[in-house]
């Protein structure tokens, strides 16, 4: 979608504003039905949609949420992405929790990290591995993505699932995961990741 066309400094304004506020409720967790209350809210809020009114209509802005900024969110949380800079908070680097289910022997390669999922390649000097993460709805996305690289790869690809804040899945969703994983030959791992807040600048 394009940049909004209104002045940086209220454009700046209006996105900050946005993911502080996205940031606090956790945003990529929050069911689709409450996510249409948030966007009408939004609209209604002078800090964010009373600051864009003179450009857009209250349609307008909906659909520049939903397919702008919001759409970039899951991105940004990983310091990926133009939208990175706006969020007062981002999830610890895939570094992290490589290394708690392989080991300090495995390091991530930073120039290989990639969206849509995000994925990576990691090294332990001899082998390299591909890696996708994603929260348990990602699933679907994520064992794709694995697949489709086991295709070609000598190596078994590893896909993490990740949840937050003491987030939890069902025992029969975890086992169906796992099941799959391991029907289609690829390591599976359920990893919680913390925080990291970012100080204001």
């Amino acid at each position: 979608m394009p940049e909004i066309p209104v002045p940086q400094e209220i454009r700046e304004s209006v996105l900050r504003e946005l993911y502080r506020q996205a940031d606090s409720f956790d945003w990529e967790d929050v069911p689709v039905r409450q996510k249409t209350t948030h966007y009408r809210q939004w609209v209604e809020d002078p800090s964010i949609g009373g600051k864009l009114a003179d450009y857009y209509t209250a349609e307008g802005m909906r659909v520049w949420l939903k397919d702008g900024p919001l759409k970039e969110y899951a991105r940004a949380l990983e310091n990926f992405g133009p939208y990175a800079k706006y969020v007062s908070k981002r999830l610890a680097p895939p570094s992290e929790f490589i290394t708690e289910i392989l080991g300090n022997s495995w390091t991530v390669l930073p120039e290989s990290i990639r969206e849509k999922p995000m994925h990576c390649l990691i090294t332990d000097g001899r082998e390299r591995r591909y890696v996708c993460w994603g929260r348990p709805r990602a699933f679907r996305d994520l064992l794709w993505a694995a697949v489709n690289k086991a295709i070609a790869s000598t190596s078994r690809p590893l896909i993490v699932v990740y949840l937050t804040d003491g987030k939890t899945v069902s025992d029969s969703q975890k086992s169906l995961h796992q099941k799959i994983a391991a029907h289609c030959e690829l390591d599976l791992a359920y990893v919680y990741r913390r925080w990291e807040d970012i100080p204001a600048s």
